[in-house]
């Protein structure tokens, strides 16, 4: 009888090791695709950003990140087949206020950044399933550089032009009076695998 169940038992034991080893292989891969998604984004709109502030000045730059990263973001989840947005506590855009697996994703970036183990690498992400479907749900945080404090940081320091733009834009406006390192926000990814 024991020769049965350890010959019952050991296969199973094989087959559930392989099932957790490919699951971790597939969530690193996922990981790693999520990574490289965020930083092409935010590179591209990085790209957008400088090149029309170089271009046509801070005031014709208001509208990359109104209208032009929303075209961004449309065109590039489409393109990689995923669901990408940037999101913020203190968001100019309310499609960028963040449901509640982001709110937790903001939290933990900025407890880490609060205890000083915040950085452009950090990450948060979570395995999700929702009716029968799985989805990857990945962070990366958005920390204040200093050309972004030419539209986000203290009103005061904030070019008139610009700032009416702004506040024209955006009626109940919470982006601004950031500092350089501060957490702007974070690019949030889902995909369903």
């Amino acid at each position: 009888m024991y020769k049965i169940i350890i010959a019952l038992f050991v296969p199973l034991l094989f087959f559930t090791g392989c099932t957790s080893k490919k699951q971790q292989e597939v969530s690193e891969e996922l990981i790693l695709e999520m990574r490289v998604n965020a930083d092409e984004f935010m590179s591209g709109l990085r790209d957008i950003l400088v090149g029309q502030i170089q271009k046509n000045g801070l005031v014709a730059a208001v509208s990359v990140c109104s209208d032009s990263a929303q075209i961004l973001t449309n065109n590039f989840s489409v393109e990689k087949g995923i669901y990408i947005k940037r999101v913020s506590f203190n968001n100019r855009n309310p499609n960028n206020t963040p449901d509640v697996f982001e709110t937790e994703g903001l939290n933990y970036f900025q407890q880490n950044l609060d205890k000083g183990n915040l950085n452009t690498v950090s990450e948060y992400f979570k395995v999700i399933e929702e009716n029968d479907v799985k989805y990857l749900r990945y962070m990366k945080p958005i920390l204040l550089q200093a050309p972004c404090l030419n539209c986000h940081g203290p009103e005061e320091q904030i070019i008139p032009e610009v700032l009416q733009l702004i506040n024209n834009r955006y009626e109940d406006d919470k982006a601004v009076n950031y500092q350089i390192g501060d957490l702007r926000g974070a690019i949030s990814i889902q995909k369903v695998f």
